[in-house]
This record gives C-alpha cells, sequence and structure tokens, in this order.
C-alpha cells in the first residue's frame, strides 16, 4: 500500500475541513492486525464493516497505514461504532491483533479527523486540490485553451524579449542578457481568457507556460547563441517530467540559460527552493531571483542559493530608494543586482548614482538605443561591472501594502 493517500482522499478531506458536512466519519486502524497488508483480506473487512449500513449511501476510502475511512449519514454512528466494535471482538477471538478505531461528528469535528489522518505537510496539498476541484468546469475550459496555445507552433508571437542592459560609465550600453516571457495581455486578447481573474486558472496557466517556454527554446531557439533567462517555478523544477523537459535542451543552450525564481517562494519554502536550485545546478542551468522589493533587499534570506543575480523591483516613489540600492550594491554587487521595472529616467538617475550598473525596464530600452547615453546621467559610483544575468517581466500587480502584498502580484 502506498504510503502517501491518493488525490481523491486528499481532496475529500481538503473539502469537508473547508466546509465540514452533517457526516459520521470511522477511522479503523488496522496497524496491529495480521494480514493487513493483504487488500484482499482488508477488502473483506471493510465490505463487513460496510454492511451494518445497509442501504445508507456512504464513502469508502484505504488508507496508508494500513488504515479505513469510513463516511456516511449523521444518522450513522451507531451502527459505525457497531460495525468496529464487533469486527475488533472477532478479529481478536482468531487471534488476529487488536483493531483500532475512531469516530468523528465531521460536522464540528472535521478538523481533529483530517490532523488525525494527514500528516501536516499534506494538509496544504489537501486544500490546494479541493480549491482545484471546486474551480467551475469553464475555467478548466479555458485552462485547455491556454494548453493548445502554448503547444501551437506559433508561440514564437506570444513571446516577449525584455534586455537587462549594462550601462556603465564611459562605456556602451550592452545586453547581458534576454528574458523571455510569455505575453499574458496577449494570450488573453487572443483567447478572451481572463487569465488574472481566476487565481485557479492562473496559477495552472503559470505551470503550463513555465514548460510552453520549455519546449520553445527547444523548438524555436535552438540557434540563439545569446545569453537567456525564463521564470520558472519550483513546482515546475520539481515535478517529475522536468529533468526530461530541460535535458531535451542542448548542454551548450542550458549553459546560456538562467531560471528567474520569485521570490516570494523563497519565503514559502527555502528547502524547497534549495532543492529546485540544487536541480538547476545538476542539469547545468543558472539560477537567479526576481522580483526583490526594494525594503526586503538587505535582508533577504537566500538560505544555500547562490544566484547568478538578483531584481530589485523599482518602486514608483520612495525617498530612501538610492540608500537602499546602494546597500543591494554592497551585499551583492554591481555586476549580480539588476534594477528592475526602469520605466520612467528616475529610477536609471537613482540607480546609478546608488553604484548600479544593471537595467531592465522601458527607460532602460530608451536609454541604451539612444544614440548617446542621456548626458544628464549622473555618474555611477566608482565599480566596474561585468557581463550579467538578469531578470525578467512584470508582474501584474506589484503596488500592494507589505512584503507578500507585492509579491504575489507576478504574473
Amino acid at each position: 500500500m502506498s504510503h502517501t493517500p491518493g488525490q481523491a482522499v486528499l481532496t475529500r478531506l481538503g473539502a469537508l475541513r473547508e466546509a465540514p458536512e452533517p457526516l459520521a466519519a470511522l477511522l479503523v486502524d488496522l496497524r496491529d492486525v495480521e494480514h493487513a497488508d493483504d487488500p484482499r483480506f482488508v477488502r473483506t473487512l471493510d465490505h463487513y464493516l460496510e454492511s451494518w449500513l445497509g442501504a445508507r449511501k456512504r464513502e469508502v476510502f484505504r488508507l496508508p497505514g494500513p488504515r479505513l475511512l469510513i463516511l456516511a449519514s449523521a444518522d450513522a454512528p451507531a451502527l459505525l461504532r457497531g460495525s468496529a466494535e464487533a469486527l475488533g471482538g472477532v478479529l481478536r477471538h482468531h487471534g488476529f491483533g487488536q483493531l483500532a478505531f475512531t469516530l468523528y461528528d465531521v460536522a464540528t469535528e472535521a478538523a481533529r479527523m483530517v490532523a488525525d489522518i494527514l500528516p501536516a505537510d499534506l494538509a496544504g496539498r489537501a486544500a490546494a486540490l479541493a480549491t482545484a476541484a471546486h474551480a467551475p468546469t469553464a475555467a478548466l475550459g479555458d485552462l485547455l485553451e491556454v494548453e493548445r496555445a502554448l503547444q501551437g507552433a506559433d508561440l514564437g508571437s506570444l513571446i516577449r524579449e525584455q534586455p537587462i542592459w549594462s550601462i556603465a560609465a564611459e562605456s556602451e550600453p550592452k545586453p547581458v542578457r534576454v528574458e523571455l516571457a510569455v505575453a499574458i495581455d496577449e494570450l488573453e486578447a487572443r483567447l478572451g481568457v481572463p487569465l488574472r481573474r481566476n487565481s485557479w486558472l492562473r496559477h495552472e496557466a503559470a505551470a503550463l507556460m513555465d514548460r510552453g517556454l520549455l519546449r520553445h527554446l527547444r523548438r524555436d531557439r535552438a540557434d540563439d547563441d545569446r545569453r537567456l533567462a525564463i521564470d520558472l517555478h519550483t513546482g515546475t523544477i520539481l515535478d517529475d517530467e522536468f529533468a526530461d523537459l530541460a535535458l531535451a535542451l542542448p548542454g551548450e543552450q542550458r549553459e546560456r540559460l538562467t531560471a528567474e525564481l520569485a521570490c516570494w517562494e523563497f519565503g514559502l519554502s527555502l528547502p524547497r527552493v534549495e532543492a529546485a536550485a540544487a536541480r538547476l545546478d545538476d542539469l547545468g542551468i543558472g539560477v537567479a531571483v526576481d522580483h526583490v522589493p526594494l525594503d526586503a533587499l538587505a535582508t533577504f534570506d537566500l538560505g544555500a542559493v547562490t544566484p547568478a543575480y538578483v531584481k530589485a523591483l523599482w518602486p514608483p516613489a520612495g525617498a530612501d530608494a538610492a540608500a537602499r540600492l546602494a546597500g543591494g550594491v554592497a551585499r551583492f554587487g554591481a555586476d549580480r543586482l539588476v534594477l528592475w521595472r526602469c520605466d520612467t529616467p528616475d529610477a536609471l538617475d537613482t540607480g546609478r548614482a546608488a553604484g548600479v550598473v544593471l537595467f531592465q525596464g522601458h527607460a532602460a530600452d530608451a536609454a541604451a538605443r539612444a544614440p548617446h547615453p542621456p548626458s544628464e546621467m549622473p555618474p555611477p559610483a566608482p565599480a566596474e561591472a561585468e557581463e550579467t544575468d538578469t531578470d525578467a517581466g512584470p508582474p501584474e500587480d506589484s503596488a500592494g501594502p507589505g512584503l507578500l502584498g507585492r509579491l504575489f502580484g507576478r504574473g
């Protein structure tokens, strides 16, 4: 028997914890019963337990352990208890060991029942599966349309390139990396699908976009010898299929590729991010950190991850932006700090005054492509910058109060 509960029971338990129902539940523990690892024997036992319920509706789940969970109508507690006590007596009488059981009133004890059944690390997954199970049918149809578009041969028309520029004193601006990102607004317009308004759909589409970008690199960018970056989520990287997707890329292409991980994933589970970074390293793919708020730049915990670069989010306003950027340059180095979303000239002015050399955004594009860098741009602090890697596309909503409010807008 598997040591992990199946998706069906996880989904059901997650739903009951979020919205308890008027049910009776019986959890039968067979761990001290001889032959409990024999599926035929266990099936005989659960048929016996169910027989006490007569024609009442019931749901039966076989759990790791081995254990059995029976959900029945709210008027069934006496029958469930009687069945468990009778079965326990038969097993003891014939020398098969001790059966243990627990009864629950699901309407009032759902949380306790779930805690007794699921390890703590699976509780979050159960909640996520329950949410997905309630996703509207229309949203699932929208997701299938997204999958079809990202599998299509014309995916290149949905990809936007966002260079990271090195704009150093007394040298011509040069692109040190190009981030590739799926244009969500273009995808929405093409499909008529509101990805950003449905949290479940947006989450599921993000995983599809990760895989779509990897396929695009293999299929359409084989001859692109530039240093590229793409957004990836740890769930994609740690998925069983990721190694096959990555190894389909030639080794030299992987060496030029950097995966940008959202900084909010570090805060949710640093060990998970460290595992993802280690896997990328094994595959020869670089790692960068994306979307770090300026006020978190000094204290952001990287754990065991050594990023090729860190992207700091430029705030539209902030009196202490220069000081925070200078601190970021001191911590990471001018060759590893990218000022991201530089959409107005003041971002460049402030960044260069603080010693920043690497920029990404519309204002950086305009300054880099101008015949001469604007003469009014203040010189940077004395620091030589080497060629660096950088991060990708702007989040959908980056302005919210607090750290997580700003982080979860990532698109």
